[in-house]
């Protein structure tokens, strides 16, 4: 087994190979577990691309911009004066504080003039409120905010929505007395499926049979072709068929698992000598665990993955705020 681990499926044919076990629901629950200690690692792949429009906030009548659905933790927010921003500046960063400390300066905040005579970056703040986030300065409606973040990961064999592979589709060529075999031709494409594949299909002049049966991909012979076997349920029908889709589908891969395979490896096994009553094993893996994650956040801590210093105080000006003139 080389350093990557491809997909879900092949994690787990690694851990039963090294482990020995047969039971693929038990090594699915113990990556499940190891990946519930995963959640707020802070790797590279898992960062926003704060330029990107998705990643773009625009700020409510009250100033306040959505937390992103996808964010595990924000990493530094910023507002460029909006989609052609000014050379000149001024640029605002905002820095975060705690929720109370947003509410309560925010009820002091009139009393503050504009910035004055200050460098062309601010710097402001930043907390969550609800299911929002406050800025300190105020901000209006409609203002941009770039969001940079370390972004949440979906977690191995969890759903995923069908997909449509082909709109069109001919049912022909049924064999068998049940499983039946039988084949879809004039797809559009094949692309996506893979043998194994569990496919279902809008039923036209023909059907991929009735009832709660399975219909899975036997074989893919061409762009245009495939044969499938329907089990339980009742007989295929020859004719035509619509929106040949690959259902039953579940996350393979993550940002995790593509660049920090180790992360998942001695987590699962840690879960699954805990599992087994084994504490000596199972503290081998969680020091090896430990060990992994220490690295990245050395990386991280030495300012080579976080995206820059770590100083508590503000880069461009003194803690004090200066930048205010009281009325």
């Amino acid at each position: 087994m080389s350093f990557q681990i491809p997909t879900g499926d092949d994690l787990v044919e690694f851990l039963q190979d090294f482990t020995g076990s047969s039971n693929d629901a038990e090594i699915k629950q113990c990556i499940y577990l190891a990946e519930l200690s995963m959640r707020n690692i802070e790797l590279p792949a898992l960062r926003s691309d704060p330029y990107a429009a998705e990643n773009i906030g625009i700020a409510d009548a009250y100033g306040r911009v959505d937390i992103p659905a996808d964010m595990n933790k924000p990493i530094l927010f910023f507002n460029q004066n909006g989609a052609t921003p000014s050379q000149t500046g001024p640029w605002i960063v905002y820095d975060r504080i705690g929720d109370r400390d947003i509410i309560t300066q925010g009820m002091i905040a009139q009393l503050y003039l504009s910035p004055v005579n200050v460098p062309a970056v601010i710097r402001g703040k930043f907390s969550e409120v609800y299911n929002q986030y406050q800025f300190l300065p105020w901000i209006g409606e409609n203002a941009e905010i770039n969001l940079y973040y370390y972004k949440a990961w979906p977690l191995l064999f969890s759903p995923v929505d069908d997909t449509i592979i082909s709109t069109t589709g001919t049912v022909g060529s049924i064999s068998g007395a049940g499983p039946f075999t039988a084949t879809i031709t004039g797809m559009s494409t094949t692309t996506g499926l893979a043998i194994g594949d569990v496919i279902t299909a809008t039923a036209g002049t023909g059907t991929l049979g009735g009832g709660a049966g399975v219909r899975t991909v036997a074989t893919i012979p061409g762009n245009t072709s495939i044969t499938f076997t329907s089990t339980g349920g009742t007989t295929p029908t020859a004719g035509t068929v619509t929106n040949v889709t690959l259902t039953d589908q579940t996350v393979q891969t993550n940002a995790v698992l593509q660049t920090w395979a180790e992360g998942y490896v001695y987590s699962s096994l840690r879960e699954y000598y805990i599992k087994r009553h084994n504490q000596e094993d199972a503290a081998i893996y969680q020091s090896k665990y430990n060990d992994a994650w220490n690295i990245v956040s050395d990386q991280n801590n030495l300012g080579k993955w976080s995206g820059g210093h770590t100083r508590l105080t503000s880069v461009w000006q003194p803690r004090q705020y200066r930048q205010y003139n009281i009325k």
